[in-house]
């Protein structure tokens, strides 16, 4: 069966998915694909992954939507300017067997020609590594009629380096894993609140963290000095929410930022109601984490 999907439809799951009607990144105001986690994060070509999509509405999580996978066949020409061919629009994917939020499939062998550093079929070029030293697979997810790409870390040898650091870098490297997210706190006038008694119209303060863990080191190759140097994970966490407004969609830590925690001013809806918020945690290299809470505005007495 033929895939036709518009651009329009579109979006990288990491860089929010944010539809074209949208006033705001945090804003969900209709059907939307937030995230999609991965475990683990980085695999070899032939390994299997867990994958699964955080799918939302106005209404909340949807658990049971149907949801369908593939992973994209196609290299990225140099022509084009996106993260993923737009043959993967089409034709060129693998389907994913299942239909469900969360899917196991093992990643493709020939996925390091195709996306990372060995020489692909026909007239394509080798990629090139992300800052990080990185090679993804895209994954094609449909849901609700939106269309989302997440990227797999995969591991692939490193390309045309001396064989000194070859070794070391098989020595020292270790594969990315998911970063995790610690529990979301609430604040009113610097008072710790329950999730389930916010104030209508009111000013809260959201905190959430992770481990120290999960900022780790790794080696990554820089061309220009011909040798592995070592890098720290940056984290961020994206804010969304059915009500209300968050004070920035976004907020993280750089990788010279070695703080676990980051908070973000929240103004509550004027009425009563049920809101729902999710949390999105990405550390830069493939890892994901997501978690969701509903949340309690009531009047005041």
């Amino acid at each position: 069966m033929k895939r036709r999907v518009s651009w329009g439809t579109v979006c990288l799951v990491v860089a929010g998915c944010l539809p074209a009607e949208a006033e705001r990144e945090s804003l969900v105001t209709g059907p939307r694909i937030l995230a999609v986690r991965s475990e683990p994060p980085e695999s070899k070509p032939g390994a299997p992954v867990l994958y699964e999509a955080l799918v939302v509405t106005p209404d909340g999580d949807l658990q049971g939507a149907v949801v369908r996978w593939a992973f994209c066949a196609a290299p990225k020409p140099l022509t084009e300017n996106g993260s993923v061919s737009t043959a993967c629009l089409g034709d060129a994917v693998r389907p994913i067997v299942g239909a469900s939020v969360s899917v196991t499939a093992a990643t493709p062998t020939d996925t390091c020609s195709l996306f990372g550093p060995e020489t692909p079929p026909g007239d394509f070029r080798p990629r090139d590594p992300d800052a990080t030293g990185g090679f993804y697979q895209p994954v094609c997810v449909e849901a609700l009629e939106r269309t989302a790409f997440v990227l797999e870390r995969i591991t692939c040898n490193l390309p045309n380096v001396p064989l000194g650091v070859a070794v070391e870098y098989a020595e020292r490297r270790a594969p990315n894993r998911n970063p995790k997210l610690a529990p979301l706190r609430a604040f009113v006038n610097g008072a710790p609140t329950s999730l389930d008694a916010l104030p209508a119209g009111g000013d809260v303060r959201f905190e959430v963290g992770w481990s120290a863990d999960d900022a780790e080191v790794y080696p990554a190759f820089d061309p220009r000095k011909q040798a592995l140097v070592d890098q720290r994970k940056a984290l961020r966490v994206s804010w969304y929410t059915t009500a209300g407004a968050f004070e920035s969609d976004v907020t993280g830590r750089s990788s010279e930022d070695l703080a676990t925690t980051v908070s973000n001013g929240w103004s509550a809806p004027d009425e009563a109601s049920r809101v729902f918020l999710w949390l999105v945690l990405r550390d830069g290299r493939g890892g994901t984490d997501f978690a969701r809470y509903p949340l309690d505005v009531k009047s005041p007495l």
